[in-house]
């Protein structure tokens, strides 16, 4: 039942836009791969880009293309010059794995914010985004300097849509341009629109949902260790041993179950911190509230699962259990069955005198009270035989059956030959009695 649980790190799509090497300030998108690894194996967390994130480089701030495409930005803050080309790739590739895969699947639509930087600014990102955007980029939005003359932007503007870019590039002259492209509740104050975003409270949301997806990852590697190991091991031949092995597991599967429990009660709760963090208006656009939901959803599929691998295992577990307690007690009443059985051949005695037949009657019917006990307690083992035989688990046929067949002719051997014995005793003392009278 191995890797049925929890996969909490999405996959990214990382495709290069770049058309040719020579737009590329540094290495080519070779060197991306190995920090895609790092988003696919869920290594690059927000511990990894907190300063980058600070800087405020870009910022995702949940809004979305009237055609549900998600949106980076790229602030005005007149700092992109200081990221360095593999930062930037990190950064990026963090960003674009926030929405989800399905989102990220759409592509991505970009706003470069440059109304108070110079031109060679725009052409930077430009280049840095064609060449390591982990991903399919639709539209560049470009928000062109504000003291652009006619000219320079007709020039600037031709040489640019030269470049071959394998995405479109719009220039804007101002915000409101920007809205005819952009709905104003997708974008944040600063572009003109109304979508609420705090920069700190992502952050903190952020890091919050990512411990949380530790947490049920944890979980997960935990459970699939668990179930692995459970899988492979081999069940003891003995009573002693498999009730120690039942007890063993029955104590882990306690606590694993504990640990889910308590990482649902903890998505529970981070759950409503995230709604009163960001606000209602805000928490779902933000994709907080559905990623931890989401996460609440595998983990309680992983929980319904984990049950049902258990109950199959513990029943598997205490069937075994049951067939090494029948072949104990087979044993032991086999024993105890065969001893009945040379006692009563040992009772050849029928008693000289009336007193001494009524003794040997008393001997014998409390000899077979003790047989009946044992007799009884041979009818249960055969019953419990019968129902190994009957159960759902597979059972040895060829193991169980002889030793039922065995039980139930021995046990109707000692009943008959205790009967007989008793008939003859009684047989004894009428013949007695007769004679003396």
């Amino acid at each position: 039942m191995s890797n049925y649980f929890i996969n909490h790190q999405r996959k990214s799509q990382h495709c290069c836009n770049c058309p040719c090497h020579q737009h590329c300030s540094t290495k080519c998108p070779e060197d991306v791969e190995s920090m895609t690894g790092e988003i696919e194996n869920g290594d690059l967390a927000v511990r990894d880009v907190a300063d980058l994130l600070q800087h405020q480089y870009a910022i995702i701030t949940g809004g979305k293309t009237r055609e549900g495409c998600p949106i980076i930005t790229f602030p005005d803050n007149g700092n992109f010059h200081n990221v360095s080309d593999l930062n930037y790739q990190r950064l990026m590739l963090y960003l674009t794995s926030v929405p989800t895969l399905q989102e990220a699947d759409l592509g991505f639509h970009l706003i470069v914010d440059r109304r108070t930087d110079k031109w060679n600014s725009v052409k930077t990102v430009l280049i840095k985004i064609s060449a390591f955007f982990p991903g399919l980029v639709h539209v560049a939005y470009v928000l062109r300097p504000a003291g652009f003359l006619q000219k320079a932007i007709s020039e600037v503007s031709n040489k640019l849509f030269r470049e071959d870019f394998k995405f479109r590039v719009i220039v804007l002259a101002n915000i409101g341009e920007l809205h005819d492209f952009i709905d104003k509740d997708q974008l944040t104050e600063q572009l003109g629109g109304n979508l609420p975003y705090c920069h700190s409270t992502w952050i903190q949301n952020r890091i919050s949902l990512e411990k949380f997806s530790s947490m049920t990852q944890d979980v997960s590697i935990a459970l699939d260790s668990f179930t692995r190991r459970l899988s492979e091991i081999e069940f003891p031949n003995n009573t002693i041993a498999t009730t120690r092995l039942l007890n063993q597991q029955q104590a882990e599967y306690n606590e694993l179950k504990e640990e889910i429990l308590s990482a649902a009660r903890h998505g529970e709760a981070l759950l409503d911190s995230v709604r009163q963090l960001t606000g209602k208006g805000t928490a779902d656009r933000l994709g907080n509230v559905a990623a931890v939901e989401r996460l609440l959803v595998q983990l309680e599929e992983t929980e319904r699962t984990f049950d049902l691998f258990w109950s199959h295992h513990s029943s598997r577990l205490r069937h075994c259990l049951a067939l090494r307690q029948f072949e104990q007690d087979f044993r032991e009443l086999q024993a105890t069955l065969d001893l009945h059985l040379k006692t009563v051949d040992d009772m050849t005695e029928v008693g000289e005198t009336q007193v001494r037949v009524d003794q040997l009657i008393r001997d014998t019917t409390c000899f077979q009270r003790i047989c009946r006990g044992d007799i009884d307690r041979a009818e249960e083992v055969i019953a419990a035989g019968q129902q190994l035989l009957n159960g759902r688990h597979q059972c040895p046929t060829d193991v169980v059956e002889p030793k039922c067949a065995e039980l139930q002719r021995v046990c109707t051997i000692l009943s008959k030959r205790l009967e007989r014995r008793l008939h003859t005793l009684t047989k004894c003392r009428e013949l007695m009695e007769h004679i003396d009278k």
